[in-house]
């Protein structure tokens, strides 16, 4: 059976007053919203009279009470005792004037009810065993029903008024239709169980009725009505016209019957509850008990608003005038004696056990409840009954029965709320320290592009207090010219993200990117904007050249000669002989080798024959000019660096040079050129085996051989600070002197014919030289060595259309045997002048002994950068590098 009161979803708010307020308990908490248990209800109303937020619907009885009134058959109000108290200033007339213009064809007092019940009382308190609890209120009768069903048996087995009242008016009109109409919801209750009415109609409900039918009571007029303006029930006496009031059955009954017995006479919930618990508990037994659940009917849920006191006179004054009826009108005592069948009114009743009990955890099962609410000792439970309960066990109890929720604790939620304030707080300060820490500028905004939050960065671009643009909208900031175009407003229009470049009134230029941020209904509801300074954009991006650069380079210096097999030593002379044998012992053994001697003359290739002949043949061999590449970039280049170590890192991090010939031979040439603050890392390595990469916190070990080249003077530069001592004796320790070309001329004829059957091969020709071409050769100073030579040989070898060359193929500067060690200077001429014909002949020299503009470089001591302007500046064509 559906309940006669439930919850309207969404009005609950979470007070707990009904909670608080229910006796029975029969309220469940249940996803914050309050639910009317019907297996529990005794339907007394109170949580309906206490609900600030009106939240509690009571079943109505309007449309079955307007279908009623749209029948043919006959139909009669029976209206309720306390009817004067629950209307303004109308009086009884107008009220019959009122409900037989509705369509009743009759409309009876309930008073006959309770005149009839008080003569059966009357009986039964002759005759029973006490103690006998009045069973007049249905809330009380409810009340045992369902929670104290041991006490059934006192119940006095006789209806209530508007039982009796609708019983005699279907005995007198058989097939009638009879609308009880009162104050009492427990009423509508009652009518479902026990025959007697058709249907119950609140006070409140026959005044929504009247009002949608437009009848204005209180402008009814009484005169000359159609209708006549008395009660159409017999008259009762006088003082049952009193029922409504608290002891009204026991008033009734005073002048008929000997009170000098126990008699109790209890009105209100806590009275009641507290009488029959403890007539249950045999605490004390009393002959007769009138009960109500609440102070008499005049104290109902639907007098919320009104004075008790009040409601009491009203009904009072009724009771004294005695008004309602024509003198010619048949007492209800004349009625009862001259009606033939009022035998076969049935004016009594039984009672059902309706318990359903609940169920009782072990004292683990309550302690686990309780620690949910942070309660583990008895201090802990404060009993303090925010949550309706008058303890923290009973609420555990209803939380175990699921009638309650286990955080329905003002003090728990209290100290959450205080614990979720502090982590949103301190969730705030992560947020604002992470926006505000950023590199780029952020702007956010709303729906209605109003500023709502930027951070430092984006102020400075603005050159603005960041103060002053909370609050601003991005069409004012845009007509002021502050940031245009507006970014905001392009997005909030097209709804998707967009970047493009603003300007603001600092004269900064910004790449910006505007993000929406939808809510759950797919709207805008925010829009979040990155920038960038375009100037610091254009600095990444010159960074990104450099790194690109940095790479060919590396892709050059670990070119296939380096990896690919050794290349023959060609020597007959002792000099490289000894060089050759040192390198072998040397190669034997784990140690570090510096590789002296001028540029070109082979240093990198004993440098790859001591590698080829160690025990780390097998390992990998690794190659870096340290003079070739920026000092910006070098370190990261030999050392690596961590994930986001700097701009332009690879996110995954990268190792260095050094790490990558572990286990293998690390050519570090031109050391002379290493920076001095790179020169305290590498000797870490030296020293302790292992390094330490940018941005990382732990070092990385690492088994290598390095051996160092350089055409410098490091001892030199070493008492000139230019390269530190301690470093330099850590190389230093075989130091491989490698003669020049000069010293060892019998190897010249030798070279020559190696080169030229290398390259006759190569270029599928057979060139040969004659011998007046040998002659000059072998005189030649040969300043660029070995690799001056290689490349002259390659050079005839591919330029020439005859297959023997004469001393006409050479070069001039060869021929003439000019370019030695000093510079002849002919005449005066102006300064400037001498040193771009000095150049000029310089720079045509190292073209014809070298392949690249690198090699120049290395070759004149300059960088290769310097190299390519002066080959520009004096107009001599270039190498392709590339």
């Amino acid at each position: 059976m559906a309940g006669i009161v439930w919850t309207e979803k969404n009005k609950c708010k979470q007070c707990y007053t009904c909670v608080r307020q229910c006796e029975v308990k029969a309220v469940r908490v249940k996803n914050g919203q309050a639910e009317v248990l019907s297996e529990r209800c005794i339907a007394c109303g109170n949580c309906v009279k206490v609900c600030s937020q009106n939240a509690k619907t009571v079943r109505s009885g309007i449309k079955e009470t307007l279908d009623i009134l749209s029948e043919k058959q006959f139909k009669v109000a029976a209206l309720a005792p306390s009817f004067p108290a629950a209307f303004k200033a109308w009086d009884y007339k107008k009220m019959i004037v009122a409900l037989k213009t509705l369509g009743f064809d009759e409309v009876w007092e309930v008073a006959v009810g309770a005149q009839l019940i008080a003569m059966e009382y009357e009986k039964l308190l002759k005759n029973a065993t006490p103690p006998i609890i009045g069973s007049t209120c249905p809330a009380v009768v409810n009340f045992i029903e369902k929670h104290h069903p041991n006490l059934i048996s006192y119940l006095a087995p006789v209806v209530s008024p508007m039982i009796a009242t609708g019983r005699l008016i279907k005995t007198v009109y058989p097939g009638v239709q009879v609308v009880f109409i009162g104050p009492c919801i427990a009423k509508k209750d009652e009518a479902e169980k026990i025959q007697g009415v058709d249907v119950v109609l609140t006070f409140q409900e026959l005044e929504d009725i009247l009002i949608s039918r437009k009848i204005d009571v209180e402008f009814l007029t009484t005169d000359h009505c159609y209708y006549d303006t008395c009660f159409d029930s017999p008259v009762a006496e006088k003082a049952f016209r009193g029922f409504p009031v608290s002891g009204g059955l026991y008033l009734s009954l005073k002048d008929n019957f000997d009170f000098s017995r126990n008699i109790i006479v209890v009105g209100g919930k806590d009275g009641a509850v507290s009488c029959i618990e403890n007539i249950e508990k045999s605490d004390f037994k009393p002959f007769f008990v009138d009960i109500l659940m609440c102070n008499g009917c005049i104290d109902g849920p639907f007098f919320k608003n009104v004075n008790y006191f009040t409601n009491w006179e009203k009904v009072e004054a009724f009771v004294q005038e005695n008004q309602g009826y024509n003198k010619s009108q048949e007492s209800l005592g004349d009625f009862i004696r001259d009606f033939k069948n009022y035998s076969k009114v049935n004016l009594y009743r039984t009672f059902t056990n309706m318990q359903v009990s609940l169920k009782y955890p072990s004292e683990k099962e309550i302690q686990k409840i309780l620690s949910y609410t942070n309660k583990f000792t008895k201090e802990d439970e404060l009993n303090c009954g925010a949550c309706g309960y008058s303890s923290c066990r009973e609420k555990a109890l209803a939380v175990y029965n699921d009638i309650a929720e286990k955080d329905m604790c003002l003090p728990f939620l209290l100290t959450k709320e205080m614990d979720e304030k502090a982590t949103t707080m301190e969730y705030n300060r992560e947020m604002n320290a992470i926006i505000e820490s950023s590199y780029d500028g952020i702007f956010v905004s709303d729906s209605e592009g109003r500023t709502l939050r930027l951070n430092r960065a984006f102020a400075r671009f603005l050159d603005k207090p960041l103060e002053s643009l909370i609050g601003v909208k991005a069409e004012k900031l845009e007509e002021e010219r502050i940031i245009y175009p507006s970014l905001t407003h392009l997005v909030l229009k097209e709804k998707r993200r967009l970047t493009l470049i603003q300007e603001t009134s600092s004269g900064k230029k910004i790449l910006s990117t505007g993000n929406p941020i939808y809510d759950d209904k797919g709207r805008v509801s925010r829009v979040v904007i990155n920038s960038r300074d375009m100037e610091e954009l254009n600095r990444l991006g010159r960074e990104s050249q450099e790194a690109l650069k940095m790479r060919r380079y590396m892709e050059q210096s670990l070119k296939k000669e380096d990896t690919g097999p050794l290349p023959k030593i060609v020597s007959i002379s002792l000099a490289m002989e000894k060089i050759i044998k040192l390198s072998l012992r040397v190669a034997s053994v784990n140690t570090t080798v510096l590789i002296l001697g001028e540029s070109g003359v082979g240093k990198g290739l004993i440098a790859r024959f001591i590698h080829e002949n160690s025990q780390r043949r097998n390992g990998p061999y690794i190659k870096i000019n340290c003079g070739s590449i920026p000092e910006s970039l070098l370190e990261s280049e030999l050392f690596g660096y961590e994930t986001g170590a700097f701009t332009g890192a690879k996110r995954e991090g990268k190792p260095g040079l050094i790490e990558m010939a572990d286990k293998g031979t690390l050519l570090l040439d031109e050391i002379g050129d290493l920076p001095l603050n790179l020169q305290v890392k590498l000797l870490q390595v030296l020293q302790e085996h292992e390094l330490t990469r940018i941005g990382a916190t732990k070092p990385v070990k690492v088994d290598i051989r390095i051996i160092a080249a350089t055409n410098k003077n490091l001892k030199k530069m070493v008492d000139e600070g230019l390269f530190r001592e301690d470093l330099y004796y850590r190389l230093n320790v075989v130091p491989l002197i490698i003669p020049s070309l000069r010293e060892r001329v019998e190897d010249i004829e030798l070279l020559m014919d190696y080169f030229l059957t290398h390259y006759n091969q190569k270029h599928n020709k057979n060139i040969s030289f004659d011998e007046g071409t040998r002659n000059i050769l072998k005189k030649y100073a040969w300043t660029g060595n070995v690799r001056e030579l290689e490349n002259l040989v390659e050079r005839l070898t591919v330029i020439s259309e005859k297959d023997c060359i004469t001393m006409k193929d050479l070069p001039q500067n060869i021929v003439g045997n000019k370019f030695d060690q000093q510079i002849t200077v002919e005449g005066i001429m102006p300064l400037k002048k001498a040193i771009n014909l000095v150049e000029f002949q310089l720079l045509q020299m190292a073209q014809d002994q070298c392949k690249t503009t690198y090699e120049m470089a290395e070759l004149l001591g300059v960088n290769q950068s310097t190299i390519v302007r002066k080959l520009r500046k004096l107009d001599i064509k270039e190498y392709d590098d590339k």
